[in-house]
């Protein structure tokens, strides 16, 4: 994630934690082994954790927004993210954002850490 993205969706008041600052370097692995991932909302450009819980099993955060809009300026994407925060981010679902919607998948049953 851009770090305008982060810098906009914290002036937004929301607590972002963000992976480059606190964890440089971690793996996809290693982001989802944290204790605390099931209260977490994921915001990623990175498709490898929907393969993750979806296919191998995985911890699952809170839910996931997968942002498609990696070619867009960062304050679209953050106006993005705040629209479906605003709406509500529904839980034990990957939420794919592109230009002008949003579809809902609901994670597998199974692993879950909420």
């Amino acid at each position: 994630m851009h770090p305008l993205v982060i810098a906009e969706l914290r002036q937004a008041g929301l607590s972002v934690e963000y992976v480059r600052e606190t964890g440089p370097g971690l793996s996809d692995d290693e982001i989802l082994a944290r204790p605390d991932i099931g209260e977490m909302v994921l915001v990623t450009l990175d498709r490898d954790f929907g393969d993750l819980i979806f296919n191998r099993g995985y911890p699952q955060p809170r839910a996931i927004l997968y942002s498609r809009l990696s070619r867009a300026q960062p304050e679209e994407i953050a106006h993005r993210i705040l629209e479906i925060v605003e709406i509500g981010v529904p839980d034990h679902h990957l939420v794919t954002i592109t230009a002008d919607k949003e579809r809902l998948k609901p994670f597998p049953l199974g692993v879950q850490n909420a």
